[in-house]
């Protein structure tokens, strides 16, 4: 028989599963400011003193509802590459082997969980303020590694025309995820499949193309400098 505590822990994490499943949906619907605590609350079947023991603010679970899921696939992301430069041997990596690493685990993601590309769609579009330095804190990182390694494989391209590219491919990738669990709701192992091998041949031949401007008249980047983070 189980102990008290355990089944209190048991009913802790369904509590807290719930309400992060009930917070990736509406605020994907809604947005940040759309929704509140007591709303989110009533949606998940749960008291509005759960919501708050377990997260303390809107604010906290909004984080949590969107690292619930980036965290990992980002992680999975870079181990994939990570496999892909061991096999390698130091010898520069094939782009669509780069871009698969990339955008195959988000794909996936988007595909087994629909409502949090269109909530993540919402979060880098919209952001509210506070989520922006969360957001570059756990990309910024693994960006510059993917930008590394096809720095490595595009040796005529830019790095920031790489970078921009880079941004175009994964923000792109995210739209169309979005459009498609919306256009067709139900699953089919094959397409998805074969879908997946078009969007990485479509993003590398993108990365591998030559400059619209030539790589010796390409401007500097105008953005201002971020200020260090502490």
């Amino acid at each position: 028989m189980k102990s008290k505590i355990t089944q209190e822990a048991a009913a802790g994490r369904e509590t807290t599963e719930r309400l992060l499943d009930t917070a990736e949906r509406l605020f994907g619907e809604h947005g940040y400011d759309g929704v509140g605590m007591r709303l989110l609350a009533e949606a998940a079947k749960v008291n509005l003193g759960a919501a708050t023991y377990h997260f303390g603010s809107k604010q906290a679970l909004y984080v949590a509802t969107i690292m619930r899921r980036l965290r990992p696939v980002n992680a999975e992301r870079l181990r994939l590459l990570r496999t892909a430069q061991a096999l390698a041997r130091g010898r520069p990596l094939l782009v669509d082997t780069i871009v698969e690493c990339m955008v195959r685990p988000p794909y996936v993601l988007g595909l087994e969980h629909p409502d949090f590309h269109t909530l993540l769609a919402r979060a880098l579009f919209m952001p509210p303020p506070f989520l922006e330095a969360v957001l570059h804190a756990e990309l910024d990182p693994s960006d510059e590694v993917f930008v590394a390694a096809l720095r490595r494989s595009l040796g005529k391209v830019p790095v920031d025309l790489i970078h921009l590219r880079v941004t175009f491919s994964m923000g792109a990738l995210l739209m169309f995820s979005v459009r498609m669990s919306k256009l067709r709701p139900q699953r089919h192992a094959k397409f998805d499949a074969s879908l997946l091998q078009e969007v990485i041949r479509v993003i590398a031949a993108g990365l591998q193309s030559a400059p619209a401007v030539p790589p010796d008249e390409w401007p500097p980047n105008p953005r201002p400098s971020q200020a260090p983070r502490g």
